[in-house]
Order: C-alpha cells, then structure tokens, then sequence
C-alpha cells in the first residue's frame, strides 16, 4: 500500500509543478543561471571547508596531508549530498 500512495503522491506533485508551469511561466534565463550558480557553491564550500580545516589541522600536529586529504573527500561527499537534496527539494 504505501508504493502505492507514494505513487500518487508523485503523480499529485507532478501535476502541481506543470500547472504552476502553465500559470507561471518558463524562469528567465538569469534565473536559471542563478540556481547554477547556487548550485555549484553548494558543492564547493563545504569541500573548501574540509581542504581548509584539514590543512589547519596537519599543520597543527604535523601530520603530512592525512587530515586535509581525509577532510576534503568528507566535504567533497557532503557537498555531493546537499545538492542532490537541493535538487530533489518538493
């Protein structure tokens, strides 16, 4: 049953987004290139964050590129995450 409802709830929301298309508008194209814009910083502050805290840290004990290597694939895969939620936002 819940596949089920799930699907209807799909269906409802698709619905939703093309008559608000209809009624709405196509988005200007500064617009579009807008959310591209958001969308890539989504993923590159937190890599930047993790390339940054990591070299802090291995500076800080000394310890080569472990923290910065381990920190940036950290924030690289958070970044990944938040814009495929952002993406997939209702």
């Amino acid at each position: 049953m819940s596949g089920q409802n799930d699907f209807l709830d799909a269906i409802k929301r698709t619905v939703a987004r093309l008559r608000r298309a209809r009624t709405e508008g196509e988005p200007s194209t500064f617009w579009q290139l807008g959310q591209i814009g958001v969308l890539g910083w989504i993923i590159v502050t937190p890599a930047l964050v993790g390339l940054f805290g990591g070299r802090w840290l291995d500076r800080h004990f000394a310890m080569g590129i472990f923290w910065t290597a381990a920190l940036l694939v950290v924030g690289i895969a958070l970044g990944f995450w938040s814009a495929w939620r952002w993406m997939h936002a209702p």
